[in-house]
């Protein structure tokens, strides 16, 4: 079978578990590559046309107004009711239903975004003002005029999202999974031209990449039999079961929302691109987070479940050992690692080619430190609060979420206000609200240190894990002395040099991990490789 046939099988028909495993894995992997190449990307252009990246500031803080109401009224809603709710009509009932009941949610959550958006569009200046008290009268104008035109990507992502639940409510996940590829092909497309048609041009790029997010889905859906038509019943059961459960998860993210617009109003007195730096900085470290922790916490949860379900609370609780020394296992060098090599990362990330002024550049360099020490509490959240949600709790994780949120803004506003660290100190702040909800989430959970400590053979393995990182810092100080000058010596160019000098410092460190790991025979290797075996 010709590989456009394959692609198109897998667009138009359901897809096996398999294929659907493979098809989410495939896509999230490239979808998290291409939103960092967006980054670089917008601050390449933006570097090469105003030689900074302060006029980001006014971009990235046009979305928190839009995305604070978009994560509350939708997201909330989709990440806790609406994909079930299709999936048990596609399953019990016919297709009239499963279609009607799919409308009737467009139709709501349209008419709420639509409702929503109206006012915010006429109290955007008021609100920009308030919340930006620190921006220039001319920047509180551009956010607001970019913030406005913003307004239309939650409308397009409504209907989007959406769709993308009741794709998969069917079982076909190609065309949502491929959605957010458009998404950010559509902003990297937009970047390019910044340099001819200035900052707005990227907006516009948002606006048509949230269009294809939706369009990319939209043949898939008319070949299942989808046509669209206006159904406002609020009242109706299956709108009011959706508002009903999205609440506790809505109450999550706009706390997690709330606190970024008080990071940004913060940020909005500092130095000029203080809000940029953050956001940039922020996507950059939460990547392994995402590709790494959130993949084991997601695989993991089905077991929990299982434990739980048959009453092994011991089981349950050496699962949760397990998993969590395997997350100490890989984050620690990873932590290393980006520490290590961290202001050589942020030159590649942001200032490729040098087109930044190298004081925003070391002003990067320490956010992302400040990001990076917390890797490991960042994981450990995930994990944790999974376990929570297999014991079918979701309202302490939240009340926890929100007092580490409340304490990470009262850390920002300490620090801001009584060191100089500008807005590397708001990231840690984030670093302490992140490690205060991993420390709640496991005396919450009266886990016994003893599962946590000690591996499966009762052997207690993490001194091991300790002093191999350890020692794996030493081989990168010592290959540190020697890089710099062969890096030279090999490639021309300072962004050439600096991706020479990291690899140089990979590969070695990587291979002695693995022989040490596999010479002290450590629990946490044994399981990475028997999970590689088996999917052989």
């Amino acid at each position: 079978m010709s590989p456009l046939r394959r692609f198109k099988r897998l667009l138009y028909e359901t897809s096996t578990l398999k294929q659907a495993v493979g098809i989410l894995f495939v896509t999230v992997l490239i979808s998290n590559v291409l939103g960092l190449l967006r980054n670089i990307v917008i601050a390449n252009r933006v570097g090469l046309t105003y030689g900074t990246i302060g006029p980001l500031d006014n971009y990235y803080a046009a979305f928190v107004l839009p995305d604070l109401f978009y994560n509350f009224i939708i997201v909330g809603a989709l990440s806790s009711a609406v994909l079930p709710l299709l999936v048990r009509l596609d399953t019990t009932e016919g297709q009239e239903k499963f279609w009607q009941a799919f409308n009737n949610l467009v139709s709501a959550g349209l008419t709420v975004i639509v409702a929503a958006m109206g006012a915010l569009y006429l109290l955007m200046p008021s609100l920009i003002e308030l919340i930006l008290p620190g921006f220039a009268a001319s920047d509180q104008e551009l956010t607001t005029q970019l913030a406005r035109v913003l307004l239309l990507s939650p409308l397009f992502f409504t209907i989007s999202q959406l769709s993308s639940s009741a794709l998969q409510a069917k079982r076909f996940f190609l065309a949502p999974a491929i959605a957010p590829l458009v998404y950010n092909l559509a902003i990297i497309s937009g970047a390019l031209l910044i340099p001819s048609f200035g900052l707005p041009v990227l907006v516009f790029g948002v606006i048509i990449g949230a269009a294809g997010h939706f369009l990319v889905q939209l043949p898939s859906l008319l070949r299942l039999g989808w046509r669209f038509s206006f159904d406002l019943t609020l009242r109706s059961a299956h709108v009011r079961e959706v508002g009903r459960l999205m609440i506790p998860r809505a109450l999550a993210l706009t706390g997690n929302q709330l606190l970024l617009l008080a990071f940004y109003r913060i940020a909005s007195n500092f130095s000029e691109g203080s809000i940029a730096i953050y956001r940039l900085t922020d996507d950059l470290q939460t990547a392994p987070v995402l590709l790494l922790a959130n993949t084991l916490a997601m695989a993991i949860l089905p077991d929990f479940a299982r434990q739980i379900s048959q009453g092994q609370q011991q089981e349950f609780f050496r699962l949760i050992g397990k998993a969590w020394r395997l997350i100490f296992y890989i984050f620690l060098p990873v932590t290393i690692f980006l520490l290590f090599f961290s202001d050589r990362i942020i030159e590649l990330y942001i200032s490729i080619g040098h087109s930044i002024d190298p004081a925003e550049v070391a002003l990067a360099t320490s956010t992302f430190n400040y990001f990076v020490i917390s890797l490991f509490f960042q994981a450990t959240v995930l994990l944790l609060a999974r376990a929570f949600f297999a014991r079918g709790n979701t309202f302490k994780p939240m009340i926890i979420s929100l007092i580490s949120i409340a304490v990470a803004l009262v850390a920002a506003t300490l620090i801001s206000r009584t060191s100089g660290l500008g807005v590397a100190g708001l990231a840690l702040a984030f670093s302490i609200g992140s490690a205060l909800n991993a420390f709640l989430l496991a005396v919450s959970l009266q886990l016994p240190v003893s599962v946590l400590i000690k591996d499966g053979s009762g052997r207690f393995n993490l001194p091991t894990v300790v002093l191999g990182a350890a020692t794996l810092l030493l081989i990168l100080l010592v290959i540190d002395r020697v890089a710099p000058g062969l890096a030279a010596s090999l490639a021309e160019g300072p962004s050439a040099r600096n991706l020479l000098e990291i690899l140089l410092g990979t590969i070695p460190a990587a291979l002695f991990y693995w022989a040490w790991s596999r010479a002290f025979k450590l629990e946490q290797w044994q399981l990475i490789r028997r999970r590689a075996s088996t999917t052989k």
